[in-house]
């Protein structure tokens, strides 16, 4: 079947932005499972191996917090900023997300300070998330295979198209040197 009927673009830019929309539900969905994680204050080792790592401040107004751990070889490793409005209720506080490693290490020391000169009364916690890349991984799926078959989709209509109009013109010519 060859979809000549320009609407087929339509479609595919649907197919397309549609499959987006959702895979960027399922990936959000992925911090649902770190709003409900159970916090351990810094003071313990991060055991997170094969897991996210979230880090937590309990300050609301924390400004710019820049967070590191250090593992059982002292080796420094850098936590990146995550600061993306995601809390967590625990024991009565709320406590806000601040950084996240999605390649977690166990024996991890974490250490968080503000980067400004501010004295530092926030209070700091962590969770180790185990669904959290998978779902992130399945919205990138999701994505990636709906904008390619849109892509494809797109493509296709196009050769339809063109393969079309390559036969009329043909058949065009045909009849009119018959007629000759």
């Amino acid at each position: 079947m060859r979809l000549t009927n320009p609407l087929w673009y339509l479609a595919a830019f649907f197919l397309a932005i549609g499959s987006t929309m959702a895979a960027t539900a399922v990936a959000a969905s992925a911090f649902d499972s770190v709003r409900e994680a159970k916090l351990t204050p810094v003071s313990e080792l991060a055991d997170a191996k094969g897991s996210t790592l979230a880090v937590f401040s309990n300050d609301p107004d924390r400004g710019a917090i820049a967070c590191h751990g250090r593992d059982r070889a002292k080796e420094r490793v850098e936590i990146p900023d995550k600061d993306v409005g995601v809390t967590n209720r625990a024991a009565g506080e709320t406590w806000h997300l601040i950084a996240m490693l999605e390649d977690g290490r166990d024996g991890l020391r974490i250490v968080c300070r503000p980067e400004s000169d501010r004295p530092d009364t926030a209070g700091y916690a962590f969770a180790a998330v185990t669904t959290y890349a998978g779902t992130v991984n399945n919205g990138k799926g999701i994505a990636i295979l709906g904008v390619s078959a849109g892509a494809l989709l797109g493509a296709y209509v196009f050769w339809s198209r063109r393969a079309a109009r390559r036969d009329r013109r043909l058949l065009d010519t045909a009849t009119t040197s018959s007629r000759q």
